[in-house]
């Protein structure tokens, strides 16, 4: 018999529908009885339900444009560097 936490831990991949058979018919079983697992089932069903529904709004061209160059100079901002002070390759 499968515990809450383990119920918890797979609701994702259950809702997937990426689980084998008998741990779909356990969790549903678990589910079923257990009203705390219950609730995190259908708040992350809902959640999900909801998320679906909402209309993608497309990102106004400067903003997009903005944020590409940020994220641009984040990442060259993050790469290492691997040149000396005076900006020649060690050997």
């Amino acid at each position: 018999m499968m515990t809450c936490k383990e119920i918890l831990e797979s609701l994702s991949s259950y809702v997937d529908a990426d689980l084998k058979k008998e741990i779909v018919v356990e969790m549903e079983r678990h589910i079923g009885k257990c009203s705390e697992c219950r609730a995190e089932f259908d708040t992350l069903t809902m959640t999900l339900k909801l998320y679906k529904h909402v209309d993608d709004t497309p990102v106004p061209s400067d903003c997009h444009d903005r944020l590409i160059k940020v994220l641009k100079l984040e990442k060259m901002k993050a790469k290492p560097t691997d040149a000396s002070s005076d900006g020649t390759p060690e050997v």
